[in-house]
């Protein structure tokens, strides 16, 4: 860590940080400008998360950023439940700051800490340099951060880029050689949503947010723009194989982007391998209403 890294005494998992005055909220927002606060799961100083940054800012928006010290893909909406601990956060440059936690972390650290005085607009979590379609969108830490700011009532946008599966054994360059076009793509929809907070009218449907995956491609290549729902009963994203008595082997499992090629399936997972830009749009809550006289029938 840096000589810069302060110690903040957290209940992370939803309670109010405390935090000293010269680092809370510092600036109002203009009438006409979205606040926005600006998270990630891949980090703080992710390539997605500062170009995102920068583009925002430059346009004028009120934006601070709030994200994990360490990489933390896959990590869903887990949180670092230890109440009185005292985490390390590091601030890296203005309105910019990294806290050793998970995604969910950083979003409660936003929230209730640095922008606790004046709550945002708007919580966008990417530029993720994966996808986030199928199954994974249940695991995602960007998604999952996206989600539970949506569950405190705040809209959200989650924000990935799609791979090319034939660039596997090299770590998929083009998705971050395409993150540049990913938040272009997000600050097309932030216009619009401005546009919105400028008439007065509810940037997002309340409870809601927006999935958005972009496929690693140049515009020209790009088909357009289609909604679509994440898989109700999507394929495993990773297996395990057994070994022997004591050891076992993670599998990942490329067949719901290889199905791709097959023109009789249709899932965000295949749209987006078929260089379509998908918008899933999604709910914070695991409530199923709609089931619940199935359920009072079952067990009376």
């Amino acid at each position: 860590m840096k000589t810069t890294l302060k110690t903040v005494s957290a209940l992370v998992a939803g309670a109010l940080l405390t935090l000293p005055a010269l680092v809370q909220a510092e600036t109002a927002n203009t009438e006409d400008k979205l606040r926005i606060l600006l998270v990630s799961d891949d980090g703080c100083r992710s390539e997605g998360s500062q170009e995102l940054f920068k583009a925002l800012t430059k346009e004028g928006y009120d934006v601070w950023l709030s994200g994990p010290i360490n990489n933390q893909s896959g990590k869903g909406t887990a949180v670092t439940f230890k109440p009185g601990k005292e985490l390390m956060y590091e601030k890296i440059g203005e309105k910019q700051y990294c806290i050793d936690g998970t995604p969910v972390d950083s979003v409660l650290f936003g929230l209730t800490g640095l922008m606790a005085d004046q709550k945002p607009d708007l919580v966008i979590s990417g530029v993720n340099d994966g996808p986030n379609v199928g199954v994974n969108q249940f695991n995602s830490g960007t998604v999952g951060a996206a989600a539970r700011a949506i569950r405190h009532g705040i809209p959200a946008l989650a924000v990935s880029m799609g791979f090319r599966i034939e660039e596997a054994k090299e770590g998929f360059p083009s998705s971050m050689t395409y993150i540049p076009a990913g938040v272009e793509h997000t600050l097309e929809v932030v216009d619009k949503l401005n546009t919105k907070k400028a008439e007065g009218q509810e940037l997002l449907p309340k409870g809601t947010g927006l999935s958005i995956n972009y496929p690693p491609y140049p515009k020209s290549e790009i088909k357009g723009i289609e909604y679509i729902e994440n898989e109700v009963f999507p394929e495993y994203n990773y297996t395990f194989n057994i070994l022997d008595e004591n050891t076992t082997v993670q599998k990942l499992n490329f067949k719901p982007f290889t199905d791709a090629k097959d023109q009789s399936v249709t899932t965000d997972t295949t749209q987006l391998m078929r260089k379509y830009i998908t918008y899933t749009v999604f709910q914070a809550h695991w409530n199923a209403p709609e089931s619940v006289a199935a359920y009072q029938e079952i067990l009376k």
